[in-house]
């Protein structure tokens, strides 16, 4: 008999809590990429050049890695629940 936890099978309810999981992710980056690109055409009109754009660009840069990141963390989430289900547990 298996005693330790991550060695067993999960539950079908286990899965389906993953997938919701998954899919909160993806719509909340989904949400989260369309505000950056939305707030980034809206601000590139506002401001004119200078310091602010620099400032504007910088920010910018910090939201892209932000965003590029939780796609990242999400395919690696889809690709460890793809695997674990594909290989019975």
């Amino acid at each position: 008999m298996i005693k330790d936890e991550r060695f067993r099978g999960s539950a079908p309810d286990e899965r389906n809590r993953t997938r919701a999981r998954l899919v909160g992710r993806v719509l909340l980056t989904l949400v989260f990429s369309g505000a950056q690109v939305w707030s980034a055409g809206v601000l590139v009109d506002v401001i004119g050049s200078g310091i602010a754009l620099f400032a504007f660009a910088l920010v910018m840069s910090a939201a892209l890695i932000a965003v590029l990141d939780a796609w990242r963390e999400i395919w690696r989430f889809a690709a460890v629940s793809r695997t674990s289900v594909e290989c019975g547990g």
